[in-house]
C-alpha cells in the first residue's frame, strides 16, 4: 500500500502536457488572488491554481459539470486531453457558489460560468482566459519574468502540481511518524496495517486543502 495510490487516476495526471516545469508559488497566487475584483475574477484564479485545470476547461466550464453537494465535490469533464474525468475541488466551492448566484440573476443565462452574448459557443474564449490572467499578473505586479518566462496561466497549473506533490509528500512523512510510533523501522507496515486508500486519499485532501489555503488566502 501506498499514500500515492491512485493519485493519477483521481486526478488524471499528465505531467508530460506542460513542458517546462516553471511554476507559480504560494507568493505569486496569492498575489494574483488579492489582486482579483470581482467573483468572475477569484474563480479564474481558484481554476487554475485551486483545481489544476486548463485555460480552455476553464473557459468552458458549465453548471452541469458541477457536483457541489458530493463528498468530495467535483466537476467532471466528458473530454480531456488525457481523457474523460472528475477533479476534486478541495478549495472554492464558495466562489462557485457565489458566481452561479450572481449569474442567476441575469434575464439570461446559458449556464457557462464564463457566459460570452459575442461568442457562438455561449462562452468566453481560451485567449480570453489568458487575456484576463496577463491583466491580473500587471495588477498584481508579479516580476515580467518567473524562472526566465513571462507568467502563463500554465503556471498556476503547474502550482497545482506542485503544491500536490508536496501534499504527498507530508503525508508520506506523516506515515514514517506512525510507523516510528509502532515501532517499526519500514513504514510499509504501518502502511499496510493501519491506512486504507480511502485513508491515505482523505489525507492527501487535507494537506493540500491546507496548502491551497495558505496560497489563496
Amino acid at each position: 500500500m501506498n499514500p500515492v495510490t491512485g493519485v493519477g487516476e483521481e486526478y488524471n495526471w499528465d505531467r508530460q502536457t506542460d513542458g517546462d516545469p516553471v511554476a507559480l508559488d504560494a507568493t505569486h497566487v496569492r498575489a494574483l488572488t488579492n489582486a482579483t475584483e470581482t467573483v468572475a475574477e477569484r474563480l479564474l484564479v481558484i481554476a487554475l491554481c485551486g483545481w489544476g485545470i486548463r485555460s480552455g476547461e476553464v473557459a468552458d466550464l458549465y453548471t452541469s459539470q458541477f457536483a457541489l453537494t458530493a463528498d468530495p465535490p467535483f466537476v467532471a469533464f466528458d473530454e480531456r486531453k488525457n481523457g474523460p474525468g472528475e477533479v476534486s475541488l478541495l478549495y472554492g466551492v464558495d466562489v462557485v457558489e457565489d458566481r452561479l448566484t450572481e449569474l442567476s440573476e441575469r434575464e439570461e443565462w446559458n449556464d457557462h460560468l464564463f457566459p460570452s452574448s459575442q461568442s457562438a459557443s455561449g462562452h468566453i474564449a481560451t485567449q480570453t482566459v489568458r487575456n484576463r490572467f496577463a491583466a491580473l499578473v500587471t495588477r498584481a505586479s508579479l516580476p515580467p519574468e518567473i524562472g526566465g518566462e513571462p507568467p502563463v496561466p500554465q503556471m498556476e497549473r503547474r502550482f497545482w502540481y506542485s503544491a500536490y506533490s508536496e501534499a504527498v509528500e507530508d503525508v508520506a512523512e506523516s506515515i514514517e511518524d506512525i510507523a516510528a510510533e509502532q515501532g517499526s523501522s519500514d513504514s510499509t507496515v504501518a502502511l499496510e496495517n493501519y491506512l486504507s486508500d480511502e485513508r491515505a486519499r482523505q489525507l492527501r485532501r487535507e494537506h493540500m486543502r491546507e496548502r491551497l489555503s495558505e496560497a489563496v488566502d
